[in-house]
């Protein structure tokens, strides 16, 4: 017979049940860090690829090709071509960048060309009336003072005549000075005589 005032056996089994699942839901309210398996040796860092070593490249220097102010103080520069019916015209520009007069008298000195900076054979005749008459002659070849900032300017004309395809010639570039013996600028122009190999030119005028 149970003592007086003693729990009866079924009470105290259900204490010991809610005593047990406190204990299990105090286990479970560990922090994250707890709860974490054990980890194993620290794994270093990934090892990164070696950067690729970089290629050594060498700059090719392009050919100077347009308006440089030049000894004495001289700037040519080119036109757009234009075109029709085979004919072919430029306009060359004089300009005195320097801080001095410049005068200049006759005819520009002009060499064609080819793509890897050859001179061709192609002949520059003073007078476009060797190729064809623009409306009124030349004006005869005169002395032209610039000063600081002016221009002059010249005609340079061609035909486009191609009747054998082995002997076209083809310039890719102008050398042009001002006068015999002075400084010469290369200009980019695709110059398409074909097969009469030569160009006039006009004199320098305002």
């Amino acid at each position: 017979m149970d003592p007086p005032h003693a729990a009866p056996r079924g009470a105290v089994r259900v204490r010991l049940v809610l005593v047990a699942a406190l204990l299990l839901l105090a286990g479970c309210t560990e922090t994250p860090d707890t709860l974490r398996p054990a980890a194993g040796p620290e794994a270093g860092p990934a090892a990164r690829p070696a950067p690729a070593a970089p290629v050594a490249t060498t700059p090719v220097p392009a050919p100077s090709s347009g308006p440089r102010c030049l000894d004495p103080g001289v700037e040519i520069s080119v036109g757009e071509t234009e075109g029709a019916a085979g004919l072919r015209l430029v306009t060359l520009q004089l300009r005195n960048c320097g801080t001095r007069p410049y005068t200049v008298q006759g005819y520009p000195v002009v060499t064609v060309l080819d793509a890897d900076g050859r001179a061709t054979d192609v002949r520059t005749f003073h007078g476009t009336q060797h190729v064809y008459t623009l409306g009124r002659p030349d004006p005869p070849p005169r002395r032209v003072t610039l000063a600081p900032g002016e221009r002059a300017r010249a005609a340079l004309i061609w035909r486009n005549l191609t009747t054998a395809a082995e002997t076209v010639v083809v310039g890719e570039y102008l050398r042009v000075a001002p006068a015999p013996g002075a400084p010469a600028h290369r200009l980019t122009l695709h110059v398409d005589p074909g097969n009469t190999g030569t160009m006039a030119v006009s004199p320098w005028a305002r």
